[in-house]
């Protein structure tokens, strides 16, 4: 588990709605990011903000509270509920990750 990454399956969802992550209030723009493109990719993504970088994240703040799989699985909770909530294509849901992976 150590050199996985985030299994993001580039849906968009999170860039749509940042209206409440003050960490992204420079890239707001109606709740969407300014650097959200139309393939669903960032023109930023080598620099965008930490909170964008889930993998960062966990290592700089939460690596010592929880395990990185309980992590990804809480961040994987967020994602799945904002897919539900804007009927985002069932193909784009992220499975939860296994404690013996």
């Amino acid at each position: 588990m150590k050199n996985e990454i985030f299994p993001c399956s580039s849906c968009g969802i999170c860039c749509k709605n940042i209206g409440k992550v003050d960490e992204l209030k420079e890239f707001n723009n109606n709740g969407v990011c300014v650097n959200l493109q139309n393939d669903n990719t960032c023109k930023i993504y080598h620099n965008r903000p930490l909170v964008c970088r889930v993998d960062e994240l966990y290592e700089k703040y939460f690596s010592k509270q929880m395990s990185k799989i309980d992590f990804y699985n809480e961040n994987i909770k967020i994602c799945n509920s904002l897919q539900e909530k804007f009927n985002i294509e069932k193909k784009y849901r992220i499975n939860f990750l296994n404690k013996e992976n």
